[in-house]
């Protein structure tokens, strides 16, 4: 449906809100809440109604409610104390005050694949007026290319993929419903881009051949034909369920770490004054890449702005908590209470979202800096349950568990995220270097810190000192010492107490480093 007042369009078909043609940006949740008043001017909605229809039932604060209703009075240019289009009524809920207009529009993406094709050249790689920012993503149905395969095992793998895409905060994926239209189509990408107004189109095909499958699959720009990513798989066929279970896991983490990649590139392009709540958290995520000061003071300058922006963003919440907990992590540009500012953004982040899985890993990182392994292991359940593909999910999960001694679970998650992600940050191989170290197999732990580099990070000098000094390495105690270059105030016994290490742990470290020469 198309619904107008004043100045302002809604969208429905499409997901936007325009202003005299121009699109304003709204979040999910305030777009629904948007189109629940405008499906109801000149009544009050009460707030049992508006928690019904936009968060389907769930339990959210007063606050929460609030929030919305402001960010919503934002994007229209309204105000509580003189309302033009939302008024409160005390004590029973709000009003939409404004007359309103409503016919068909564009219909719904599910039934866009029946329409007259648009000229493609009109529209971006991320479509005019959609309100999300957001890139729109289409899994074409993979092509079965053998007669001895099943065409279940081809559709199977590609609603499989949707499925896992969609798991993926960063990303819209459009429905198979919709997808699916074009299965057994020669590929038009200005078509496709037309008709279900997609930036990102997923092609893939499936062989097999002598007791062998091979699964290839490749991600294209859908304005220029550029190829962005492509990988090919070859399998015995063995367990065909397990064999469809992993290649879908593996192409929809592929495919999302390859998105998010393409959506911080367009974010750096802008100038600091165009960006918005999304591009700030974009461009706050590079700290979790080089751990560095200097990023971390960026990324808390950017993501105190996306909250301020967008208080109902669950992700700006989430990396607020992480990148607060930093000051008390890595001590980079603290400020008072930094666990106890971390744990206020986790648990909005998620309260706002209970189905976000970064939000829930962040809630039980938070956990675990205050000592509480059982909360810690509870929410990390949690988080690896909503988004088993996501590789930082995983391998943060993975380092925690390594951190509190379970090296074994631990590594197990820190190599399914290596797999995932092959181009992954190199602390993902630090939960390999406890587990060595706790095996006593020195040697091998300084090989993987040499891998890792980060020689601003304290933490590889000092993993590097303790296992030196129990080979009794000359070169121990110089690696001591770059501990001491980096921080400078720095007390083994207690960064391994702050870092939540098990008893015997601990003293293992700390007898690797009396070896390299420390004196408490």
């Amino acid at each position: 449906m198309l619904y107008r007042f004043d100045a302002f369009e809604l969208d429905t078909g499409r997901y936007a809100l325009r202003r005299d043609g121009a699109p304003c940006h709204v979040e999910p949740l305030v777009f629904d809440l948007l189109v629940f008043l405008l499906r109801n001017p000149g009544r009050v909605l009460g707030r049992e109604e508006i928690v019904e229809q936009v968060w389907q039932g769930r339990a959210v604060s007063e606050a929460t409610i609030s929030s919305c209703v402001k960010a919503a009075r934002r994007a229209l240019g309204d105000s509580g104390e003189d309302p033009t289009y939302i008024r409160t009524v005390r004590g029973r809920g709000f009003e939409f005050t404004a007359q309103v207009s409503a016919q068909p529009a564009t219909p719904d993406i599910a039934q866009a694949a029946s329409l007259p094709a648009t000229p493609a050249a009109s529209l971006p790689a991320t479509p005019a007026g959609d309100a999300s920012p957001l890139p729109i993503l289409a899994v074409l149905p993979f092509a079965n290319l053998s007669a001895e395969t099943d065409a279940y095992f081809a559709d199977g793998l590609t609603e499989d993929i949707i499925m896992h895409l969609a798991r993926f905060r960063d990303l819209r994926v459009i429905a198979g419903a919709s997808s699916f239209r074009f299965k057994g189509r020669d590929v038009d990408l200005a078509e496709i881009r037309a008709r279900l107004r997609a930036g990102y189109v997923v092609q893939g095909s499936v062989r097999r051949d002598a007791g062998r499958i091979r699964i290839s699959a490749q991600l294209v720009d859908a304005a220029t034909g550029l190829q962005l990513w492509g990988d090919r798989y070859d399998r015995e066929m063995g367990d065909i369920f397990a064999l469809q279970d992993e290649v879908t896991r593996t192409i929809a983490a592929a495919l999302g770490v390859t998105m998010q990649a393409t959506a911080l590139q367009r974010a750096l392009t802008k100038k600091p004054v165009e960006l918005d709540a999304y591009d700030c958290l974009l461009r706050a995520r590079r700290y979790t890449w080089m751990l560095s000061a200097e990023m971390h003071a960026e990324a808390r300058d950017l993501l105190e702005r996306a909250v301020e922006l967008d208080p109902l963003s669950s992700d700006a919440h989430a990396l607020l908590a992480n990148v607060y907990l930093g000051e008390h992590r890595f001590e980079m540009n603290p400020r008072p209470n930094p666990i106890g500012r971390a744990m206020v953004h986790a648990l909005a982040a998620t309260q706002l979202d209970p189905q976000n899985a970064y939000a829930r890993c962040w809630l039980a990182i938070v956990h675990f800096f205050r000592g509480e392994n059982d909360r810690f292991e509870m929410e990390a359940q949690r988080a690896l349950e909503l988004n088993p593909n996501d590789p930082e999910t995983l391998a943060d999960v993975g380092h925690y568990l390594a951190f509190m001694g379970e090296f074994e679970r631990g590594v197990a998650l820190s190599r399914r995220a290596q797999l995932l992600n092959p181009l992954h940050p190199e602390w993902y191989l630090f939960s390999l270097a406890r587990l060595h170290y706790s095996q006593r197999r020195y040697a091998d732990v300084v090989g993987i810190i040499q891998r890792i580099g980060m020689p601003h990070f304290y933490w590889t000098h000092l993993l590097a000192a303790a296992a030196l000094g129990q080979l009794g390495d000359p070169a121990a105690p110089a690696a001591l010492a770059r501990i001491f270059a980096v921080k400078p105030d720095f007390s083994a016994r207690g960064e391994l107490r702050k870092w939540n290490a098990a008893p015997d742990d601990l003293d293992h470290i700390l007898q690797g480093l009396m070896q390299a020469g420390l004196r408490e």
